[in-house]
């Protein structure tokens, strides 16, 4: 069917989606996005730790000049990161020295089972926040609670 014809209907079109509908489907192409790197690598056994810390020095170029972070603000930072791919914030507890958060909805477990890849493995993607951290005076560290994910980041001593 030709496009110009008249009587192409298109039920849902896509100026018809509001902005939140807009930032739901952002979300999810994210983390698509983000699972299927995932299992491409996994399929070609090409290490996750190469692919995080290549990342995340990428993502270190695109910050402003390195200075020392408080470990709050850094978390602020990356909490803002995580919820614009749909990551919902459960606690946070923010201090200059140590701060830590959980969060729920990243990796999300429905776009993981998608794409046959263990929910583990696309929550290695937080890795990538490390060099970040480094280079900014601070520790991160992460790990997968069921469903949720805790953040912890500090000052290096």
């Amino acid at each position: 069917m030709d496009h110009d014809d008249a009587t192409f209907e298109i039920e849902h079109g896509h100026d018809d989606y509001a902005v939140g509908e807009l930032l739901e489907q952002a979300q999810s192409n994210a983390q698509a996005a983000i699972i299927a790197t995932v299992a491409f690598l996994r399929d070609r056994e090409i290490p996750l730790d190469d692919w995080t810390r290549a990342i995340g020095c990428r993502f270190a170029e695109g910050w402003d000049e390195p200075r020392p972070w408080d470990a709050g603000e850094f978390m602020d930072a990356m909490l803002t990161n995580l919820r614009s791919l749909g990551a919902e914030i459960v606690t946070v507890e923010l201090a200059p020295e140590r701060a830590e958060a959980v969060t729920t909805g990243f990796p999300d477990p429905d776009l993981c089972a998608l794409f046959g890849v263990e929910p583990a493995l696309a929550a290695r993607f937080n890795d990538a926040t490390g060099t970040i951290a480094r280079d900014r005076g601070l520790e991160w560290g992460w790990r997968l609670e069921g469903d949720r994910t805790r953040h912890v980041v500090s000052r290096l001593a």
